[in-house]
């Protein structure tokens, strides 16, 4: 019974030791972000709040994905290893989509709800994209459209 007892107490102190030291290394789950596209962050949304990172590939490299929070509106930025904004997606509201969107996603999806729509900006504020996603028949799809409705692309989940 004495040999039980020293055998479980040894293999408990081997666990809090050797659990401890793997726990110290273990990564957090967020990406190791480069200080540049920090300050990058900083200077173009100094208000931004409930900042979080993902790292993403986008045309074969490494890109940075920030998600905050800046008056009322969510926005997610997308910048380059080095810093460089490369396209800002800001969430709207879907009754505040443009006529023509809601009448070209009703055309070719008579009976789809829309979920949710973001705006899709270059850097220098020039528009981009609108990106939608709607719910058609049980199924979830996403859409590009331009200013005139017309669907770009379209991607089922």
């Amino acid at each position: 019974m004495k040999m039980q007892f020293w055998v479980i107490t040894i293999l408990l102190a081997f666990l809090l030791i050797f659990g401890q030291a793997n726990a110290s290394e273990k990564d957090d789950g967020k990406p190791q972000v480069p200080k540049v596209v920090i300050e990058a962050l900083e200077k173009a949304y100094p208000e931004a709040k409930d900042v979080e990172f993902e790292k993403e590939m986008l045309d074969g490299k490494v890109v940075y994905e920030a998600e905050f929070k800046l008056n009322n509106s969510e926005y997610e930025v997308l910048f380059d290893a080095d810093g460089k904004m490369l396209q800002i997606e800001e969430t709207l509201d879907v009754k505040a989509l443009p006529e023509p969107l809601i009448q070209a996603i009703s055309k070719a999806y008579p009976n789809a709800t829309i979920e949710d729509a973001e705006k899709v900006t270059k850097p220098d504020g020039t528009f981009s994209v609108y990106e939608v996603e709607i719910k058609n028949e049980g199924k979830k799809i996403e859409l590009e459209l331009d200013a005139s409705g017309k669907i770009l692309k379209s991607e089922q989940d």
